[in-house]
């Protein structure tokens, strides 16, 4: 049986692209095995530790590792990460700074994206949807719990896990009682489509704003909908030029 047949959808876990020339083959104790991903703030390998155990390694780019923005993002994302419950996320494991290269650790989880399913069939298994929603709905609730707002909830950061969804990705959430921006003047930092429109304009930002982002994000894997779903959920007041998202 396949990962997340239990929920009603069946999909393996990415293999890791190999790593690149120029990619570290270790971090810390860990051996990194491929690459899993890339994004603004660095790469994400699948690693291993002495012990066997896998685990997502993220290393901030090295170029972003002595700016001070970055390096209050990155360790925010670990601060915050760590507050979670590990049910609805991945489990902290590790984190550090070797050799310049600051990273963080999380557990491995064994299953595609939202985003890669949907990349891959097409629409989500309609029986599923319910469970899917559902999931990413108590997700929300535990991290909103922990005085968190995520604030870049889309199907990238939602992996289709064996014992349900997972949110994943703190490196742009918020603590509710913070009182110190963390992202650089003049951006709205999040993904289009899936931004509320108080935080895309006035710059609130509120647990709401993550349940707007669920909306679309639970919408797209629909039998029926199309890709431009998330772009149907953008609001642009007449007047308003739109703002840079990042």
């Amino acid at each position: 049986m396949s990962s997340s047949d239990s929920y009603g959808w069946s999909d393996a876990a990415p293999f890791p692209d190999p790593l690149d020339p120029l990619d570290p083959v270790s971090i810390g104790r860990w051996e990194l095995l491929g690459r899993l991903g890339q994004g603004g703030m660095g790469v994400v390998y699948l690693g291993r530790d002495p012990d066997g155990r896998r685990g997502a390694v993220k290393v901030i780019s090295p170029q972003l590792t002595d700016d001070p923005h970055y390096s209050a993002r990155f360790d925010s994302e670990v601060a915050y990460a760590r507050r979670v419950a590990s049910f609805c996320t991945a489990r902290v494991l590790d984190h550090g700074n070797t050799g310049g290269l600051a990273y963080l650790v999380t557990d491995y989880i064994e299953g595609a994206s939202l985003a890669g399913y949907i990349e891959a069939h097409g629409v989500f298994p309609p029986h599923a949807l319910h469970s899917l929603a559902a999931g990413v709905a108590a997700a929300l609730v535990a991290i909103h719990a922990v005085s968190l707002v995520h604030r870049d909830l889309k199907p990238g950061n939602v992996l289709l896990a064996a014992d349900g969804p997972r949110v994943i990705d703190f490196g742009i959430a918020r603590a509710l009682d913070a009182h110190l921006p963390i992202t650089q003047p003049g951006n709205v930092i999040g993904t289009a489509g899936y931004v509320a429109p108080e935080f895309a304009f006035e710059g609130r930002v509120g647990t709401a704003g993550d349940i707007f982002a669920w909306g679309p994000s639970s919408l797209t894997p629909r039998p029926g909908a199309t890709r431009s779903v998330p772009a149907r959920c953008r609001y642009w007041p007449s007047g308003r030029s739109r703002p840079s998202t990042t």
